[in-house]
């Protein structure tokens, strides 16, 4: 793991990364997770083909796919999608250590702290798929970073997404968060390629549902204790997976 320069936002707490992988490992995202490695499958079809629009020094075919996860914390997902694609390589940036140190667990991801509003570690034209989810967006860096035909694949929270957890503290979600999204990144990448949902229901008890209010914003002022002992009273059951993923090819 390597590090970058200081920052002025605060990164997620150990143990706040700690709630983060126990839902991960409980695989309340699977769905997700699912969606994802499609997306990848479809992208590495693509990329296989003959694109007349890109020139033919840029494909870069006989080198390694280069995944790049902003605001990675575990590597969770990249994780995923480099196990989907045994060729590739992987970079995470985040700003927790502790996240850090799991990202850089698998052998083919270079873990790297750092601030994405600040310019990206990274040559231009060096990514060939750019994940982020819920993480903030560095839309010009994005694209400068990005191969010609390369993909970026944005993660955010639907209206209902674990709008059971919202007297916990969970933060609601803004409305219009999907126009505001496409608007953002239109001047650097133009009308989104795919725009797909990912929905389900999955039972939760207490101790999960504290854990998915804790890894979030929330959990940097929030008691885990008493968030657990607070869903246990609320019988908090199950909670509604509500996610929009989003496409764009540069």
């Amino acid at each position: 793991m390597l590090s970058g320069r200081g920052t002025r936002f605060t990164p997620d707490s150990a143990q706040m990364i700690m709630a983060r992988e126990r839902v991960q490992n409980a695989g309340v995202f699977d769905a997700l997770s699912t969606e994802l490695t499609q997306i990848l499958g479809e992208h590495t079809a693509a990329r296989s083909r003959t694109d007349p629009a890109v020139p033919a020094e840029t494909t870069h075919t006989s080198d390694p796919a280069i995944f790049l996860d902003c605001g990675a914390g575990t590597g969770h997902y990249l994780h995923q999608l480099l196990d989907s694609s045994p060729a590739s390589r992987g970079i995470a940036l985040d700003l927790s250590v502790a996240g850090l140190k799991r990202a850089a667990r698998h052998r083919r991801t270079l873990a790297l702290a750092w601030d994405l509003w600040q310019p990206l570690p990274l040559a231009s034209d060096a990514v060939d798929l750019l994940l982020d989810v819920f993480a903030p967006r560095n839309v010009a860096e994005y694209a400068r970073v990005l191969r010609p035909g390369g993909l970026a694949v944005v993660v955010t929270p639907g209206d209902a997404h674990l709008g059971q957890l919202r007297s916990a503290g969970m933060l609601k979600v803004q409305g219009e968060k999907l126009r505001q999204l496409a608007e953002q990144m239109a001047p650097a990448f133009g009308v989104a390629e795919l725009n797909a949902q990912v929905k389900a229901t999955v039972p939760v008890d207490a101790g999960l549902a504290a854990d998915l209010v804790f890894m979030g914003p929330a959990g940097h002022h929030l008691d885990l204790g008493a968030l657990r002992k607070q869903l246990a009273d609320a019988g908090v059951s199950h909670v509604t997976i509500d996610l929009d993923v989003s496409l764009w090819r540069r």
